[in-house]
């Protein structure tokens, strides 16, 4: 009996080994119900190229000039209005004196740069929701003959203690005296702070620019119209004084237009480099990308059957910072954020400036300290392109990458995303760099 157990125990035992097949289940299974996924990488072509224009909408304005020997030139500086405040002021109100204020806690460039702003009133009013643009025509608004006043001004104040500025509340300024004449008329005239067409008829805004300075930008937090006065509460004390002020902010109520101007091209630009693209926020200079449509949609079909295509699984595009010896002569930053954008909805997706924004697909590329940027949600993306525009792709738009100032507001699941005029810049590999060229990678499934 033993022996009989022994021999069947043997047999099977055979059997087990004799089977070498491990995929047993997938041979049985027909060919078209098979799960194939593929991933090719495809090189794009691109260009350095001057945005033709840009909505100067943004959170904080920007002040000054920069000439840099690898990014270029550009100037800075802004139209803005001030918004009323319902006041009545104390009849005894003496001492008094207008400004304009510029606060800000940070800038660009060389901190001890001399510069000199200058303010003017503006001849005509600015349109609340104008939807202006950074190469506005001053001259549409300003004359530049009534100046309010000018200020000599460096970005870190020497004057400041150390114990003051590392205070949690202290923020730098710069401060420009109004001629006596316009704070005498505000505090005669009652009626110009009872409503805001009434106060531009006393200020219908201001014109800030720099006269001469260098490499130095203010991010400007807040711009006020401030009211400084003393006054005797009790009348039978004349001597004892109280001071108070007025503050009329240029805030989000109110019109503000960053104007950019003066701009020079990039090195690279000047040079004929091709193999290097470079990205200036302040002056606009983006990245045009086309996409090898023709490429990517024979690629998605040579291996799909019944005349149908694979389907785009997952897509992002790699930006690589280039290693260019010039370019670390120059103290700019990258940028955080870019955005990938069709050419024909720029000018649609600034104008209500919200992210993601209504019926515009877009695509973020974020900055790694490895040197590169990661556009890492583009397969839905580029998968509504070809599914809307089938086998005609030749009307396809280029892509523009957009240095971006990232979210400045929340509300709800929305960002505020807006062109960043703060000077950031950075040099990328080109499409037809020999080293390593921009790329976008596709995974692609018959799913």
């Amino acid at each position: 009996m033993n022996r009989i157990c022994f021999f069947l125990l043997s047999c099977f035992c055979c059997l087990l080994v004799s089977c070498d097949n491990n995929n047993i289940g997938a041979a049985l299974q027909p060919e078209e119900d098979k799960i194939v996924v593929l991933t090719d990488s495809f090189v794009v072509q691109t260009a350095t190229e001057l945005l033709p224009s840009r909505h100067s909408e943004v959170a904080k304005l920007e002040l000054g000039c920069v000439h840099d020997p690898i990014y270029g030139q550009f100037k800075l500086d802004f139209l803005t209005e001030f918004k009323y405040a319902r006041d009545t002021f104390p009849a005894s109100a003496t001492n008094a004196t207008l400004s304009l204020v510029m606060y800000y806690r940070s800038y660009y460039g060389d901190s001890l740069s001399v510069n000199e702003a200058t303010v003017y009133a503006l001849q005509n009013s600015l349109q609340f929701g104008g939807n202006y643009k950074c190469d506005i025509n001053v001259s549409d608004f300003c004359n530049q003959e009534v100046e309010l006043g000018r200020k000599t001004y460096v970005p870190y104040d020497n004057t400041v203690s150390d114990s003051l500025r590392a205070t949690a509340k202290y923020c730098d300024k710069v401060e420009i005296p109004f001629p006596q004449s316009y704070c005498d008329e505000l505090l005669k005239n009652k009626e110009y702070t009872q409503s805001q067409a009434a106060f531009k008829e006393f200020l219908k805004g201001v014109y800030v620019t720099t006269k001469y300075g260098n490499n130095a930008v203010l991010n400007v937090d807040s711009v006020n119209l401030e009211l400084h006065y003393q006054y005797a509460p009790v009348a039978e004390k004349p001597d004892s004084l109280v001071s108070g002020v007025r503050i009329y902010p240029a805030n989000k109520e109110v019109t503000s237009v960053v104007r950019v101007s003066e701009v020079t091209p990039p090195m690279q630009v000047l040079n004929n480099v091709d193999s290097i693209h470079s990205m200036v926020s302040s002056s606009g200079y983006a990245i045009r990308v086309k996409l090898p449509w023709n490429e990517i949609l024979d690629r998605l079909s040579e291996n799909a059957t019944k005349g149908e295509r694979f389907q785009i699984n997952h897509a992002s595009l790699i930006v690589e910072q280039a290693c260019v010896a010039e370019a670390e002569q120059s103290p700019m930053q990258p940028p955080v954020a870019l955005l990938l954008i069709r050419e024909k909805d720029v000018d649609a997706f600034f104008t209500q400036s919200k992210y993601p924004a209504s019926g515009i697909q877009t695509a973020v590329g974020f900055w790694y300290e490895e040197g590169y940027y990661l556009f890492n949600n583009m397969g839905a993306y580029l998968e509504d392109i070809l599914s809307t525009s089938g086998q005609d792709l030749a009307n396809e738009n280029d892509f523009f990458v957009i240095p971006v100032s990232g979210i400045t507001e929340v509300s709800g699941t929305k960002a505020v995303v807006r062109h960043l005029f703060k000077p950031y810049a950075v040099s990328v590999r080109a499409g037809s760099n020999a080293t390593s060229p921009m790329r976008v990678a596709i995974t692609y499934t018959n799913l």
